[in-house]
């Protein structure tokens, strides 16, 4: 990885409790990818252990909404810096939506295993990192949670237009 790319990360949330040391550290344990626009990372329902931090470029994470698998809902459009796939991480669970880059993109790919190898080499880093995830996680399920008495509301609206 370049140096100014490294840099340029080293400014994110993400990183900010980090020593040189354990920043260095943890961006070994990475592996790089490079997506073109189209490119399909994951797909919903497959196996994976592995998060990614996007270096450049745009992913959008989508989930199915009909049994053919044709049409998609968008759940987040992922930019610089932003990281998913964290579920696959912290659970044995197949993934839970897909990933597709919307442009060229470059990522780093962490597996559960380094980062438990980080966690344990660097305990102070590897607990700010668990937080920061977990600052990250809890904000998207108030999105979520948001999102869900939204549609509540409008079926209570339709239910009660249909009465009529």
């Amino acid at each position: 990885m370049k140096q100014t790319e490294l840099e340029n990360l080293r400014t994110m949330a993400f990183f900010s409790g980090f020593s040189d040391a354990a920043f260095a550290k943890f961006f070994k344990a990475f592996t790089r990818l490079s997506l073109a626009k189209g490119d399909i990372l994951f797909r919903e329902g497959s196996e994976g252990d592995t998060f990614y931090i996007i270096l450049s470029g745009e992913m959008v994470i989508e989930k199915k909404v009909d049994k053919a698998g044709g049409k998609f809902k968008k759940l987040a459009l992922m930019n610089r810096g932003d990281f998913f796939g964290e579920m696959a991480v912290m659970e044995s669970q197949p993934r839970f939506a897909q990933a597709r880059a919307v442009q060229d993109s470059e990522l780093v790919e962490l597996s559960r295993h380094r980062l438990l190898d980080f966690i344990k080499d660097c305990p102070q880093e590897g607990a700010g990192l668990l937080i920061e995830l977990l600052r990250v996680i809890l904000g998207r399920l108030r999105h979520t949670s948001n999102e869900l008495m939204t549609a509540h509301s409008f079926m209570e609206v339709l239910a009660k237009y249909k009465k009529r």
